[in-house]
């Protein structure tokens, strides 16, 4: 009898772990299949650390499953390992500490767990390095940190631990008695520089690191404001000196995570108003430059929002895309200035990322520009593809920015394009005013890297080099494009 005790206190642990287990997978599966998110497989991330070993096989053994794959690799494979761990811990006592009590072999097994997870949390680091290696498009992996033509000469303009990663490069007349002035925006702030890359001047916002700043362009006599936002917790305002005017955050009552913000002149008033946008069922909510809530619009799951003119009368709207888009369609929906929906474009797409471009012809009404597997694609606001440009490794997840430059001496411009990859690359694509790719180079990044290039400023002639923010480790680098002569 006592034999049968000692070898029935593993297989009791066992059961309930792998029962328990088996409820989370099968809970996570039902949400997964049920979802229309193109990002529902985050259900199963956790499963990345409590399965580690089961992720050290290759995946394509679970990909004859199908969408069934998560439930057999955490499900079955994982539900068991759980169910051995403490049996196996528990015959190992047996065989070492023959005389070993039931409760030394409770506590044993019991505070052996806690260890294997903590081991099973460094394997699973190392599980996911290995799968975000593998899952780097074969398109990219010969070519990483290499470019793919000398069409471009490039320099490194830039590169200071001090300023950390670079959000987005702008040229802008932002500060009184001043011209165009190359601005950085920073975790901490914003800094200036001028056309030789030389800093003016600096403004920190505070003691918090933000995710983006958008700076609200001046109207010729007064500075410009910024709109700071920290991931997933609130928008902060701050004047021309760095002085926080007000803030909204998810600590208010009610208050949910906040997926990004948004300025624009919305109601044609030369006052900027700012589209504070929530990724799951709060959707838009418009506030002006005193805090008040003008309207909310609520969307289910929110992907992208940007703020445009349109119609090119003065008045911004808003553009946002639908993230619950596994049907192979995206929903681009545009709000006019009360809030009320003035358009919907169905795109057969699964890129909810976008950007907005006025290119191929710059005089254009804004186009929306998608990325997609291996090609980019300019579309209209009817929804019509105006080009298709090859872009090898690129995909639909990640952000992405775009910009016409000036390359050439020509009435056309180069189009420019930044992507995020998922999970840890970036890639520079440049086309020509055709829309042939002329040079594209990949680098794997650390730590979040939010697209950022502008065109620099123009020479005599009107010529224009391109500038673009680069990641070396996590401290900011700028480097600077021009066509090789």
């Amino acid at each position: 009898m006592q034999t049968v005790k000692k070898k029935s206190i593993g297989f009791k642990i066992g059961i309930g772990l792998a029962v328990l287990h088996l409820g989370l997978v099968i809970l996570a599966f039902i949400a997964f299949i049920t979802s229309s998110s193109s990002t529902s497989a985050l259900v199963f991330i956790w499963f990345f650390f409590l399965d580690a070993p089961i992720r050290l096989l290759p995946s394509s053994i679970f990909d004859i499953f199908g969408v069934a794959g998560p439930l057999i690799s955490f499900g079955v494979l994982g539900s068991a390992l759980w169910f051995l761990i403490p049996w196996l811990l528990d015959r190992l006592v047996v065989n070492i500490f023959p005389k070993a009590g039931r409760k030394i072999r409770w506590l044993v097994v019991i505070g052996a767990i806690p260890l294997i997870l903590i081991g099973f949390t460094a394997l699973g680091d190392f599980a996911v390095k290995k799968s975000i290696q593998a899952e780097r498009p074969a398109e990219l992996k010969k070519m990483l940190d290499s470019a793919s033509t000398d069409f471009l000469t490039e320099k490194i303009i830039l590169e200071d631990n001090d300023y950390g990663a670079v959000s987005s490069i702008r040229l802008m007349h932002c500060r009184p008695d001043t011209g165009l002035e190359i601005m950085l925006t920073l975790p901490w702030g914003v800094a200036f520089f001028n056309n030789d890359y030389q800093e003016q001047h600096r403004i920190k916002f505070g003691q918090n690191s933000y995710m983006t700043i958008e700076p609200i362009g001046r109207d010729g006599i007064s500075s410009c404001t910024y709109m700071a936002y920290k991931l997933f917790e609130g928008v902060y305002l701050y004047d021309s000196e760095g002085n926080q005017r007000w803030n909204i955050t998810r600590q208010e009552p009610n208050g949910t995570a906040i997926g990004g913000v948004k300025a624009g002149d919305v109601n044609g008033d030369n006052k900027p108003e700012f589209a504070i946008y929530h990724r799951y069922r709060e959707g838009i909510h418009l506030v002006d430059g005193d805090r008040v809530t003008l309207w909310k619009y609520p969307v289910l799951a929110l992907g992208h929002l940007e703020m445009v003119d349109v119609d090119g009368d003065g008045k911004t709207k808003i553009i946002f895309s639908n993230s619950n888009n596994a049907n192979g369609v995206t929903e681009f929906t545009i709000l006019d200035g009360a809030g009320a929906p003035a358009d919907l474009i169905k795109i057969p797409t699964t890129s909810y990322e976008f950007s907005i471009v006025r290119w191929p012809v710059i005089e254009s009404k804004p186009n929306l520009l998608l990325t997609e597997d291996n090609k980019i694609r300019i579309v209209d606001l009817q929804g019509d593809t105006v080009l298709e440009l090859a872009a090898p490794g690129c995909r639909a997840f990640g952000k992405v920015a775009a910009a016409p430059v000036k390359l050439e001496n020509t009435e056309s411009r180069y189009l420019a394009v930044k992507k995020s990859l998922h999970p840890d690359l970036s890639v520079l694509y440049v086309y020509n005013p055709n829309g042939k790719l002329v040079f594209q180079k990949t680098e794997v990044i650390k730590g979040v890297l939010t697209p950022a290039l502008t065109p620099g400023p123009a020479n005599k002639a009107g010529l224009e080099k391109l500038i673009v923010g680069a990641s070396r480790g996590f401290n900011a680098q700028i480097l600077e494009y021009s066509l090789t002569r």
